[in-house]
Order: structure tokens, then C-alpha cells, then sequence
């Protein structure tokens, strides 16, 4: 008898958590979205945006079937493109408001076939770049009726002089300076800071889709097993973030390059070569922080994150050089973890074609 009263709660508990899951995700999603979108290419509207989009790939597992899958999606992407106009009145960042729902479905979908997470990342990333670009032409379209890169260029310039001239008046130092050195060094800083615009660009949008994930594994850990009891979590050892060998040598030789590339002397080289070492660096970063955790570390994650933590307030707060120098180490063992990792699977699989060796490795990272 009490078995059968047990059997008759469970489902109901099930039920009820299962429900209130899926109106949390959605809620959260949709405020956090309104707000990524309203604070548009900013540190918080990029830490919204990808939280956000975390929560709606949470979302899309909990939803069940395809078709209800698909009116979340259409419901959750026209209330944020409508909450996100009434709040600032502008149709690009109500259009913005829809990024959150793309890529969480990216995410959902990547997992569910469990593709790597580098695949995942890749694929909002390129998703992001090509909407964030469309953004880009339907601003100048409205605003002026045609588009041409002579436009961007020009914003960009205005854009960003506007911002070196309002930091550059706030500094003691340079306000002290004669007015010409001053408008000359404003100049230099406009120009160094344009020629990296595209790299800051992908950057952003590489923020976007590497926290949309990151975030979405803590997400998923936390929500989904109390919503629904039958799922496991995913395994933090085949959540790593992996680099391909083609984008190994291209760092490497981007790096070599510029060693003997003169800025003034062949200014868009240099501005080649910067923009692809400022858009790979990034991820060799982190790889190299996976790489000190696991092999010099041996996983003592209390300890790795001591040294971590002293490591970066010596580099911003005493030593602001040695930021660099932290970023290179890591960047470098990045760059070789990725090297090795690839060499290895690369004779390994020489190896089986040579010698018939079958043996299956499958990296199920949901188990």
C-alpha cells in the first residue's frame, strides 16, 4: 500500500519539478537576454547574452517533442525582440535580443550529437560573426540607405576618438600636454586601436559562444538533474576545450612572422599578422590553463588556483609587464599541449592504418 502511494507522488513531484523548471529557464533567459541586448557590445551585455543562451539550451532539454521545441524557440525569440524594443526603441538591439535563442540552440544541438566542444564553440562562433556582421549593414541601412566599408570605417574611427579623447582627458599626465602632443597622441592611440578592430570583433563574438558553453555545463550539472532525475551530468573531463593543428601553425607562424615584419615599413602585414595572433591567442590561453592543471599541476585544482590567482594580482597589481609575460606562457603551452595532443592522435592513427589495430575510442562525454 505505501509503495503505491510512493508510486503515486513520485510522478506528480516529477511532474511539478519538471514544469517549474522549464518557466524558470524560460523567464531567466528571456530577462537575461532583454538586458544583453539593451547593454549591447559591453562586458555585462556579453556576460548576459551568453548566460542567457545557456539557460535556453537547458530549456530545449527539458521540452519534449520537436515541435514544442520549436514554439519555444518562436515564442522565447519574439518576447525578447519585442521586451528589448519597448524597453530602448531600437530595432538592432531588439534584433540582438534574438542571438540568445540561436545559440542556445547550437549548444542543445551539439551536445545532443555529441559533437566536441570546440565543434560547438566554433559554430556559434561563426554564427555569431555572420548575424553580429548582418547587424552591422542593416544599421547603416537604416540609418543612411546604403552601406559601404568606407562607412564602418569612418564610425569606427569617430567611435573610437570620441573614446580615446573623453580616457585621455580624465588622465592628469596628458591633460598636461600641450594641446598638439595631446590631439597627436590621441591620433597614434586611434590608430592602433582600429587596426585591431576585427580581432577585437571576433573576440567578442568568441567571448559570446566559449561562456555560452562554459556557463551551459554549470547550467546543465545544477538544473537538469532536478528537473529530471534520469539525466547524469556532464563529466568535466570531456568538457575541454581543444584546438586544431591547422590553427596551432597558424599562431606559430603568425608569431614568427611578425618578428621580422616592421610595422611602418608594411603596415597591413602587421595588421594581418596581429589580428590572427589577437584572435587564436585566446584559446591557447586557456589550453595552456588546462595544460599547467592537469600535467604540472596533476589536477590539485586548490593548489593550481592559489598559484593562478597569485600569478594574475602580480601581473595587474605589482608587476603590470608581467601580464604579458603570463599570457605568452600560457599562450606557449597552449600551443604545445595542442601540438602534442594532435602529433600523438596523428601517429596513432598511422599506426592502426599500418598495423590493423581496432581499437575504438569513444568520447562520450554524457554518460
Amino acid at each position: 500500500m505505501n509503495d503505491m502511494k510512493k508510486n503515486e507522488k513520485n510522478p506528480r513531484s516529477g511532474n511539478l519539478a519538471h514544469m517549474f523548471g522549464i518557466f524558470a529557464l524560460v523567464s531567466a533567459a528571456a530577462s537575461l537576454s532583454v538586458v544583453g541586448s539593451v547593454l549591447f557590445v559591453d562586458v555585462m551585455g556579453a556576460l548576459c547574452t551568453a548566460s542567457a543562451s545557456a539557460l535556453f539550451a537547458c530549456l530545449l532539454f527539458l521540452v519534449t517533442p520537436a515541435l514544442v521545441r520549436l514554439s519555444a524557440a518562436v515564442f522565447s525569440a519574439a518576447a525578447g525582440f519585442l521586451a528589448t524594443y519597448l524597453i530602448c526603441g531600437d530595432t538592432i538591439k531588439a534584433l540582438a535580443g534574438l542571438v540568445y535563442v540561436i545559440v542556445g540552440a547550437i549548444v542543445y544541438l551539439g551536445v545532443k550529437n555529441k559533437r566536441a566542444r570546440t565543434k560547438i564553440t566554433f559554430g556559434a562562433l561563426c554564427f555569431l560573426v555572420l548575424f553580429h556582421s548582418g547587424l552591422v549593414v542593416l544599421y547603416f541601412l537604416l540609418k543612411t540607405g546604403g552601406f559601404s566599408i568606407g562607412m564602418v570605417s569612418s564610425a569606427v574611427d569617430a567611435g573610437l576618438t570620441e573614446t580615446a579623447e573623453f580616457l585621455t582627458g580624465r588622465v592628469a599626465a596628458l591633460s598636461q600636454l600641450p594641446e598638439t602632443d595631446r590631439a597627436a597622441y590621441v591620433r597614434e592611440l586611434v590608430a592602433n586601436t582600429k587596426a585591431m578592430t576585427p580581432a577585437l570583433f571576433v573576440l567578442y563574438n568568441a567571448a559570446v559562444a566559449y561562456l555560452s558553453t562554459s556557463f551551459f555545463r554549470y547550467a546543465y550539472n545544477v538544473l537538469i538533474p532536478m528537473a529530471n532525475p534520469g539525466r547524469k551530468k556532464i563529466k568535466n573531463k570531456y568538457w575541454r576545450l581543444a584546438i586544431s593543428l591547422v590553427s596551432a601553425v597558424a599562431a606559430a607562424l603568425a608569431l614568427f612572422a611578425s618578428l621580422f615584419v616592421s610595422f611602418q615599413k608594411n603596415p597591413l602585414p602587421s595588421i594581418i599578422l596581429t589580428n590572427l595572433t589577437y584572435m587564436l591567442a585566446p584559446g591557447f590561453c586557456i589550453v595552456g590553463i588546462y595544460f599547467f592543471h592537469d600535467k604540472v599541476f596533476k589536477e590539485k585544482t586548490g593548489v593550481f588556483s592559489v598559484v593562478l590567482a597569485v600569478c594574475a594580482l602580480v601581473a595587474v597589481l605589482v608587476l603590470p609587464a608581467a601580464l604579458f609575460a603570463l599570457a605568452l606562457v600560457l599562450m606557449v603551452s597552449g600551443l604545445y599541449d595542442t601540438l602534442a595532443g594532435d602529433m600523438k592522435k596523428f601517429l596513432e592513427k598511422a599506426k592502426k592504418n599500418l598495423f590493423g589495430d581496432d581499437d575504438d575510442d569513444d568520447d562520450k562525454y554524457i554518460e
